[in-house]
Parts: C-alpha cells; sequence; structure tokens
C-alpha cells in the first residue's frame, strides 16, 4: 500500500472514530457543576449489601461529553457507595476515569474484551478495597470456548465478555461473588446463546455461595434471554421489597416508558431478599451521565 492510500485509511479512520463520538476531547467545554448533591438515595438498611450497574456510555456524545458526564457518574458512585457495582462500556479511557476519581476507595478485576483499539470495552467489577478481598476473579468470553481470549460465537457483533470477583468481607469473613456482562446488541440468537454460556459460570460460582449478577442484557423482559435467567436467579426488581418500574436505556431521554422495559439488570441467586431496588435517574443542570440510567439495589446475602 502507497503512501497515499495509507494516509486516506487513516483519515478515513479519524472520521469514523469521530462519528462515533471519539473525537478530539480538547474542544470540549468544560461544564461548572458546582458542588454535585444526589438526591433521593435510598437510606441502607442494616445487613444489606448495595450493588450497583451502569452502562457509562463509551462515547462522547452532543448531549454530552464523557470529559463532563465522568464527573456525574463519579458523583453518583461515590454518594451511593455501593459495595460492588459493574460498569459496561467502560472503554480504557473510562477506566482511567474511574480508577483516578474513585481508587482511594475501590478496587476492581476485568480485562479488554479485545486485544487493543478505542472500541475494547472492559465489562470490570469494582469493590470497595478496604471492605473486601477478592479472593478469586477472572473473565470469560461469551462464546463457545469461554476460556480462550478474544473469542466469538453465535453470530455476535462484537466480542462479549463476564467477568467476576469473588469478594471476601474482611472483617465478617461473609462472600458473595459479583459478576458483570454485556450481551450482543443485535440478534436476539445471539444473546441467547451468550446468557447460556454466562449462566454455566454462575452455575459454578453458586458453590462459593451468593451470586450477583449485573449487566447490560441489550433486551428486555419479553425477550427470550430473561426467561433464561430465572431459571437460575431472580430479577431484583421483582423480589424488593420497595420497586419500581420502567426503561433503563433512554438515550438521553428521549425514549418513552415501558412497563418491563429495563435492559438493564440485577440478578441474583434464588433465595436471595432485597430490600430496595431504585432506577437512578438523577441529571445535573439538564445533563444525564449516561444514555442508560444506572440501577441499584440493597439486597441481604444468604
Amino acid at each position: 500500500m502507497n503512501k497515499k492510500k495509507i494516509a486516506a485509511v487513516i483519515a478515513a479512520s479519524v472520521l469514523v472514530l469521530a462519528a462515533a463520538g471519539y473525537g478530539i476531547y480538547s474542544a470540549v467545554t468544560t461544564v461548572d457543576f458546582g458542588e454535585i448533591v444526589i438526591d433521593s438515595i435510598p437510606e441502607r438498611k442494616e445487613g444489606t449489601t448495595r450493588i450497583m450497574s451502569f452502562n457509562v456510555r463509551c462515547a462522547d456524545d452532543k448531549e454530552g461529553s464523557i470529559k463532563n458526564r465522568s464527573k456525574i457518574v463519579t458523583a453518583i458512585i461515590d454518594q451511593y457507595l455501593p459495595d460492588s457495582f459493574g460498569v459496561q462500556e467502560a472503554n480504557a479511557r473510562w477506566m482511567n476515569i474511574l480508577k483516578n476519581s474513585l481508587g482511594d476507595k475501590y478496587d476492581f478485576v476485568g480485562e479488554p474484551r479485545d486485544k487493543t483499539g478505542p472500541f475494547s470495552e472492559y465489562s470490570a467489577v469494582f469493590y470497595l478495597k478496604e471492605k473486601y478481598t477478592a479472593i478469586d476473579s477472572g473473565t470469560i468470553w461469551l462464546s463457545e470456548t469461554p476460556n480462550e481470549k478474544y473469542t466469538g460465537s453465535f453470530n455476535t457483533q462484537c466480542l462479549r465478555i463476564a467477568s467476576w470477583a469473588v469478594l471476601e468481607n474482611k472483617e465478617t469473613g461473609e462472600k458473595y461473588t459479583h459478576i458483570n456482562t454485556h450481551l450482543d446488541h443485535v440478534l436476539e440468537s445471539t444473546r441467547v446463546g451468550q446468557s447460556k454460556v454466562l449462566l454455566e459460570k454462575l452455575k459454578e460460582l453458586q458453590s462459593q455461595g451468593s451470586v450477583v449478577v449485573t449487566g447490560d442484557f441489550n433486551t428486555d423482559e419479553s425477550g427470550e434471554v430473561y426467561p433464561e435467567m430465572l431459571k437460575v436467579t431472580d430479577n431484583v426488581r421483582v423480589i424488593a421489597s420497595e420497586t419500581e418500574d420502567g426503561i433503563t436505556y433512554h438515550n438521553y431521554g428521549k425514549m418513552k416508558q415501558k412497563e418491563g422495559g429495563a435492559i438493564d439488570f440485577i440478578f441474583v441467586s434464588k433465595g436471595i431478599k432485597a430490600e430496595n431496588y431504585k432506577i437512578i435517574s438523577n441529571t445535573v443542570k439538564g445533563m444525564y451521565p449516561s444514555d442508560h440510567y444506572p440501577i441499584s439495589a440493597d439486597i441481604y446475602l444468604k
């Protein structure tokens, strides 16, 4: 390939990345949010464990750049203070932000789904490092060869992974496993295949105690994946004493509400009880933290 063709390929790649929101960040105007105070945070009851799932949106959008949205994201996490939380669409840039902003409180497990590139994302699990020790952890690829890195099956559009951590409370010795994932966005048949790989890992990890699963499943309760998950787990939204219903993907407030329309879930081992389930819909100065609402639940481990 001659130099002109190489230059053309590079220029085209830059345009594609810019259109996808991976453009020049220095041009973004920084919003002065002042002190961010997140309201309507549920009071934590003694004996509960707080779990969160957060699709942080991997790219800059006209509705909000990562540079600005990340300030709201980290404020929500810092003030809800979950014991552990899972992130989706967390590319290397997002991971650096989360580590730099929350690293005094949280450690994480996880690795990128692809070898390199701006589209390589983590499905990382973050946990309170002073409270828990990750005594076991790992990442599987949601493919027919889950322990082989960078593999995809079931006609997946993107490589998809699940990362997990077995967390032991340093004071009480109580343990639970947090699995976090992000299923493919195109075909339901692909998501069904991926969910079966996920469930096999979940069954294996349940031998070590209670399991929670967070993630963007890219399908709602009317899809084929949901009943597959309910064979082994419960949906916290359904079992929680205090709960709410609604969509979780909202496209920066443009989507209409739909009963049972969540595509982000917190599933738990059967027998676990839940105090509350909340869809976190806060905005700051009219800006959403993401095109998804984060979700939170306080549960009682078995």
